[in-house]
């Protein structure tokens, strides 16, 4: 399968590679790339040293949050969820909250895809 902008697929049977992912995202200088699988939207993101997201929430999903290398902070509007490689964290429908990364990350997002 091949990855890039949103694509089309909905299937449960292919697999993600992310360590190839991120190693394209790298040599290709692009910073995100999405596939949906199964029903479920997945974003594999590189933030940049210094980068910080803008604010967002998601009317009717949770966004599961996974740190694939770096650091990566969620910031709720009352409070911070620090992450680092292996860790991850749930945001909840409608919270509001954004990303910032000190030394840099690349993060898997995963949300329920629109219908």
């Amino acid at each position: 399968m091949t990855y890039g902008e949103t694509k089309g697929v909905d299937a449960m049977d292919q697999a993600v590679d992310f360590a190839e992912i991120f190693g394209r995202l790298a040599s290709e200088a692009r910073s995100e790339e999405t596939a949906q699988l199964g029903g479920v939207t997945i974003r594999a993101v590189r933030i940049k040293s210094g980068g910080e997201g803008r604010w967002d929430h998601h009317d009717s999903t949770t966004e599961t949050v996974v740190v694939w290398s770096g650091d990566f902070t969620v910031e709720f509007r009352d409070h911070v969820v620090e992450l680092s490689s292996g860790q991850c964290c749930v945001v909840p429908i409608g919270a509001e909250h954004r990303g910032t990364s000190k030394a840099g990350a690349e993060v898997i997002l995963f949300q329920q895809a629109a219908r």
